[in-house]
């Protein structure tokens, strides 16, 4: 009973628009990052391991913002909150186009990191407390593929004509027309709150171990590694691969529409063998696209790489997120979700531009992507295994 009146508010489509557009927004400055780096790269001159900063700088912020969401999200207006994390980034990107000294730069892009990681928190928790977690994840994750590709087929045009701050006031734009869309989100929390205070570690009468869910957030984080790595310099390794830019921009871009059949087929697997083995499987095919890099770079490897990397991504994401969202509905633990993410997606370029500034290559990056899938097949490996034995209906549900 307690989950029908807590998901009555959240399961209306207009409160999924909503979080589902405010999500895609607020995680723009992320899913751009590749053609973002390289304008910053081409119009401002900045060397890799400056360039690795300036990608861990938004998402540091994104990582401090979703820390402070998941303590206020249940607490406070969510619609304010909204409205504070998209003035905040309209600020800043714009901010962005004024400033372009390291440093400056620098500090601006962590605000700008704090608005929009607020932003895709309250998006995420809210997606969380809805009744069909894995469906409307799918949908978020669907719309985040669309808008990568769009971005990564317009952005290169964009820095052409107007440079990096081009990109920086199509950032802008985005967040003004995010305005529109914020009163669609539930106001009051007091059902959620109810949920929090009366079943804080029950599920349909299991009690989940509090490790669990904290596991599921390091097994995000450890994804992420090789996602903040990965994505940040996979421009650049086309690059230094001597391929052209339009074949780098275009493989990135079709890489990325091929994925959005993850989300059905993600969808499709977990109904038929559950969530464990089709995880497990994609993290295995990631790592060896991995190695695959680190080995030999040339046109077919590249366009294979891309293509599998953002396939298995999506795939991954989906089953990330529906776990933490059947495990917790009251959205506690989803809005840690972009923090678990922005941690290590903070860290990681920054590692990767010091391992190329030491001279170990891009082979060295694969290999720092590979110990982050690694890790976190490892993590989900004892997850799984313990909501078999205990939650079997809570381990396999789609």
């Amino acid at each position: 009973m307690q989950q029908q009146t807590l998901t009555s508010i959240f399961d209306h489509p207009r409160t999924i628009a909503a979080a589902v557009i405010i999500s895609i927004v607020g995680n723009a400055v992320f899913i751009g990052m590749p053609m973002l780096v390289g304008s910053m790269a081409e119009t401002l001159g900045f060397n890799e391991q400056q360039l690795g900063w300036l990608a861990s700088a938004d998402l540091m912020g994104i990582f401090v913002a979703s820390v402070v969401a998941s303590l206020m999200v249940n607490r406070l207006n969510r619609q304010m909150l909204a409205y504070i994390g998209i003035t905040v980034a309209i600020a800043a990107n714009f901010a962005s186009t004024v400033f372009h000294a390291f440093e400056l730069l620098f500090i601006t892009r962590i605000i700008s990191g704090l608005g929009g990681g607020l932003c895709y928190a309250l998006g995420v928790a809210t997606l969380a407390g809805t009744h069909h977690t894995a469906r409307n994840f799918s949908i978020l994750l669907f719309g985040l593929v669309a808008v990568n590709a769009l971005e990564l087929y317009t952005f290169p045009a964009i820095s052409d004509a107007w440079g990096v701050n081009g990109i920086f006031r199509f950032f802008c734009i985005a967040f003004v027309l995010t305005y529109f869309f914020v009163h669609w989100l539930p106001s009051s929390n007091k059902e959620a709150n109810k949920e929090k205070a009366t079943n804080k570690n029950h599920l349909n009468g299991v009690e989940i171990p509090r490790w669990v869910p904290w596991f599921c957030l390091v097994a995000v984080a450890f994804v992420y590694i090789n996602v903040g790595a990965f994505w940040a310099f996979i421009e650049r390794l086309g690059v230094d691969a001597n391929l052209s830019d339009d074949f780098i921009s275009n493989t990135l871009a079709l890489g990325t529409l091929f994925t959005l059949t993850g989300c059905v087929i993600a969808t499709w697997m977990s109904n038929r063998y559950g969530q464990s083995k089709p995880l497990i499987a994609a993290f295995i095919l990631m790592t060896s696209i991995l190695f695959l890099l680190a080995f030999k770079v040339n046109a077919m490897s590249y366009v294979i790489a891309a293509t599998v990397f953002n396939f298995c991504w999506l795939f991954i994401d989906v089953y990330q997120l529906g776990t933490i969202g059947n495990i917790d509905h009251t959205g506690r633990y989803a809005t840690l979700v972009p923090g678990a993410q922005g941690l290590t997606q903070s860290i990681s370029p920054a590692i990767a531009g010091y391992i190329l500034a030491e001279g170990f290559g891009y082979a060295g990056v694969m290999m720092l992507c590979a110990v982050g899938t690694i890790g976190a097949m490892s993590i989900y490996s004892l997850v799984y295994a313990k909501l078999r034995a205990i939650a079997p209906d809570i381990a396999d549900a789609s």
